[in-house]
């Protein structure tokens, strides 16, 4: 059994996200961290040095990331060796962001500046990833009404391990306690 998990959230959501919450019901006897990320003011270079510091400090044995904090999960694989599970993580960025940025913020210099570093990162980071044979899971649901068709995104990792596809359940993969025994499974 895993005596720690990192959950990372998705984008809009925080560190007491509902995923978190049930991870801690699904495994009572670990403890699970799910730190709140500010994906719309700190740059993504700076989140992932941040999850870098967190994990070096608190050596989870297991990562659960969700949407952007799947995409943000698959991008621990350059300095986390042990298990990844991605939960209809994010694939493309660029297109993602413009779709769940509302119109009137992404017009503001804040959001144009976080949308050209998350290029940047992406370019610089996500396009270069090469995790270890089998380290990367996945939890796909086949019905993300947000990310649509996942089987690009194993085309980009064709070394992962686990896939777990669901039906009925959408991009917040609404059956996710479902996933109990495959989780902390080897």
């Amino acid at each position: 059994m895993m005596n720690t998990i990192l959950y990372i959230h998705g984008y809009g959501s925080t560190g007491e996200a509902m995923k978190a919450r049930l991870l801690r019901e699904m495994y009572p006897e670990a403890q699970v961290l799910s730190p709140t990320l500010d994906y719309d003011h700190i740059p993504p270079f700076d989140i992932l040095r941040e999850l870098q510091t967190f994990i070096d400090a608190h050596l989870p044995e297991l990562i659960v990331g969700s949407s952007m904090g799947g995409y943000y999960a698959l991008c621990c694989t350059q300095f986390f060796s042990g298990p990844v599970w991605c939960i209809n993580p994010v694939r493309d960025i660029r297109k993602t962001l413009r779709c769940i940025i509302p119109e009137e913020v992404k017009s503001t210099p804040l959001a144009q500046t976080m949308l050209h570093e998350y290029e940047r990162f992406d370019d610089e980071v996500f396009r270069h990833l090469h995790p270890a044979d089998g380290q990367l899971r996945f939890a796909l649901s086949t019905d993300d009404e947000l990310l649509g068709d996942h089987h690009a995104l194993l085309t980009l990792f064709p070394n992962h391990g686990a896939v777990v596809w669901k039906d009925h359940c959408g991009h917040r993969f609404l059956r996710f306690t479902e996933l109990k025994d495959v989780i902390v499974s080897p």
